[in-house]
């Protein structure tokens, strides 16, 4: 161990001389890290100081006159050390030459689903390459569990099961005969459940068709095979919610792995959000520890509950927030659902009660849609609407999504982990178009990322390959011509979420700048150098929240 001024020299860059004798001593200090900011006046730096929750300094290495001398604990892994500054006792941080940066903010995911899946049973390609093996799977699920319990199985991508088709309730049936199953598309947008299980959730024969929603029918005889699209608000509202200490447990579980990740902020779009679920959240918010911040949208049909209870956007704290409006838009059954009518009233009515939207839009017809629904709704200050997904952007859409002011909420990682399918299945003239990132932001586009957890990985890494990279899983190259440099990337997935969520946050989060609240994540490498190819390996060694370390690995 060194005594070292560097990194209090570093320090001394943003405070101010009139009083920088009598600043109280920081909290704690990071030291031996390549700071990358995403504060355009000061991209880089050499180190910072927290005092309390918040970032109190932030400087280079060639700053000097510093009268604070820092212990530096040298080289190797983020560790945690002591230094007396000034008589004060000061944590220091010696980051190993790594990266310290905003914490990632998942700008779109699905809190308590991701939880959900982690004791779900896994049918994902890596293990059900076949329908016999999906069946394989949840038999051995169905042996832990006691009879009549439901078997939450997910991930299953028919296009890639050998049969090339979704599984029937007959294949489920046959493997778990005395349980409920349902089994979830990789998608989250169908579901496969048995006959004991659509008998629980009272869909038979004649059971109707909830709008925008299919049931698969048998050609035989018209009942029901078990095949699902767009029904699973109907299921989350039949299926029992397990206990609250299961719940508990599952969601301690999420929050440890996406701190893993280095993710310090997360925003639910979930579009059946209500009071009910801000109750529980805030219950799960006061009761696991750590935890990320999260903000909350509303479902886009639920506002008047918030409404009536005094709850408007922004309404919270740092630790939970009252977010977007969340507004479903499809075209998935083939025709628009809500029509494009419908969808600009629905969003005049969230902006009309205080709310911005944020409108789910994957096809290129629905993006439209979306935009036209946006630019005709009341603007809210410093509430950006958004478009969540805008998959499919040709240039037509381009131009009206340019000109409607919104922000889009986009997942780079689908490039990755679903960019072999679309090369087989998407037309050939529309795959420059898909998951676009930087013709958004030479349009002046603002441009955040999410993971759409469970949707795909919450690996904030695998998106960044991914958007700097334009490779799939395989390595085939899918819109090059949208590939990012580093920092626009990162920016992305941390002032650009933050930005996203509104004022509120914008002046929070986002940025390693005086002021700012202290969420920070310590990379293992210096990820401005590293090979684009090889940014999924990046991990994260230690996790910040409000100057608290709540994870090192």
């Amino acid at each position: 161990m060194r005594v070292s001024p560097r990194a209090s020299a570093a320090l001394r860059a943003s405070r101010p001389r009139s009083h920088s004798a009598n600043m109280p001593s920081p909290d704690l200090i990071l030291t031996n890290a390549r700071v990358l900011t995403m504060d355009a006046r000061q991209p880089v730096a050499a180190a910072l100081a927290v005092s309390g929750d918040r970032i109190a300094r932030v400087g280079t290495a060639d700053d000097a006159g510093a009268r604070t001398r820092v212990i530096d604990c040298g080289g190797g892994s983020a560790r945690v050390g002591t230094a007396d500054d000034a008589g004060a006792r000061t944590r220091v941080i010696d980051c190993g030459g790594g990266s310290a940066m905003p914490g990632f903010h998942d700008a779109h995911m699905h809190l308590l689903a991701y939880a959900a899946t982690l004791d779900a049973a896994d049918c994902g390609p890596a293990r059900a390459s076949s329908i016999a093996d999906i069946r394989r799977v949840i038999r051995a699920a169905a042996a832990r569990a006691p009879e009549g319990e439901w078997i939450r199985a997910r991930g299953y991508d028919h296009a890639a099961l050998a049969e090339s088709r979704h599984p029937t309730r007959q294949d489920l049936d046959e493997a778990a005969p005395r349980h409920p199953v349902r089994l979830t598309h990789r998608s989250g947008h169908a579901d496969v459940l048995s006959s004991s299980a659509l008998a629980r959730v009272w869909i038979a024969d004649s059971t109707p068709e909830p709008p925008g929603a299919t049931i698969s029918r048998s050609l035989e005889d018209g009942s029901p095979d078990g095949l699902l699209f767009e029904m699973g608000e109907y299921l989350d509202a039949k299926i029992p919610p397990p206990p609250y200490r299961v719940l508990r447990e599952r969601v301690e579980r999420a929050a440890r792995n996406l701190l893993a990740l280095g993710i310090t902020s997360v925003q639910d779009a979930t579009h059946t959000n209500g009071a009910d679920r801000w109750n529980l959240l805030d219950r799960l918010r006061q009761s696991v520890r750590p935890m990320p911040r999260v903000t909350m949208m509303a479902g886009g049909a639920r506002v008047s509950e918030f409404a009536e209870r005094g709850m408007a956007f922004g309404f919270g704290n740092d630790r939970l927030r009252l977010g977007h409006a969340k507004l479903m838009a499809t075209a998935s059954s083939g025709v628009q659902t809500p029509t494009a009518s419908e969808l600009r009233r629905m969003a005049s009515d969230c902006a009309d009660a205080g709310f911005p939207v944020a409108i789910h839009a994957v096809e290129s017809e629905i993006v439209a849609s979306a935009a036209d629904a946006i630019s005709r709704a009341p603007k809210i200050a410093g509430a950006p609407h958004r478009i969540e997904h805008c998959a499919e952007c040709p240039p037509e859409v381009l131009d009206a999504v340019a000109r409607c002011g919104a922000t889009v909420v986009t997942q780079p990682a689908f490039i990755y982990e679903g960019g072999d399918r679309y090369l087989e299945t998407v037309a050939r003239s529309d795959l420059p178009y898909l998951y676009r990132t930087r013709s958004l932001t030479e349009r002046g586009i603002p441009l955040a990322f999410g993971s759409d957890a469970p949707i795909a990985a919450p690996n904030p890494m695998v998106g960044l390959q991914a958007a700097i990279t334009r490779r799939t899983a395989t390595g085939a190259a899918l819109g090059e011509n949208e590939r990012m440099d580093a920092i626009s990337a990162l920016s992305a997935y941390t002032l650009g979420s933050a930005q996203a969520a509104g004022a509120t946050a914008a002046r929070n989060l986002g940025r390693l700048a005086p002021g700012r609240l202290a969420d920070i994540v310590i990379l293992d490498r210096d990820i401005t150098a590293a090979i684009p190819d090889a940014l999924g390996e990046a991990r994260a060694v230690m996790t910040i929240i409000g100057g608290e370390v709540v994870w090192a690995g």
